[in-house]
């Protein structure tokens, strides 16, 4: 766990799971350095975190309209995921910052880096403590996928997050 002045991690997988006995997903992280850490996201969080993320990635696209809008964001994101792994397995090997549990999130930040180079995602606990990432946009949209394909196995009663609409560039999200 970090101060939110911290670094931001250098993430070389991610994994997403529904814990159904806690009723919470789980992003699990595993950093270049082999470093994993679990946050726990709850659904309310959850179902705030989805459209804000959607929000950002939009963004990056300019159109004259909204309808096209959409279709170009939608075409950006299929392209997007296309060239993204989704079958490696998880990588569990390393030092596990929380000792097998997971750090339940009560909010999120989300903020437009510098130069358009991301964004910086900022998962922190009731205290202001947590850890950051910087996020591209292939992270973005395979994000955004991995929430989506989560969804339809929580029993949740909030739909995936559209690819779509008025987008706009920074967000807060509070559990």
């Amino acid at each position: 766990m970090t101060e939110s002045s911290s670094s931001p991690l250098a993430i070389e997988q991610i994994n997403l799971a529904y814990d159904g006995w806690q009723d919470r997903l789980v992003l699990r992280l595993r950093t270049r350095d082999a470093c994993l850490a679990e946050l726990g996201l709850t659904r309310r969080l959850t179902r705030n975190l989805l459209p804000a993320l959607a929000r950002l990635a939009g963004g990056t696209v300019l159109a004259p309209d909204l309808a096209i809008h959409r279709e170009l964001f939608a075409y950006e994101h299929r392209e997007t995921v296309a060239a993204s792994d989704f079958t490696l397995a998880f990588n569990e090997d390393g030092l596990d910052l929380f000792a097998g549990k997971p750090f339940l999130i009560a909010e999120i930040k989300l903020n437009v880096l510098a130069e358009g180079r991301g964004w910086r995602i900022d998962f922190l606990d009731r205290e202001g403590r947590g850890m950051h990432l910087n996020a591209d946009k292939k992270m973005l949209h395979s994000l955004i996928k991995m929430f989506n394909g989560i969804l339809a196995t929580t029993g949740w009663d909030f739909p995936a997050a559209e690819v779509d609409g008025a987008m706009t560039s920074a967000g807060h999200v509070t559990h």
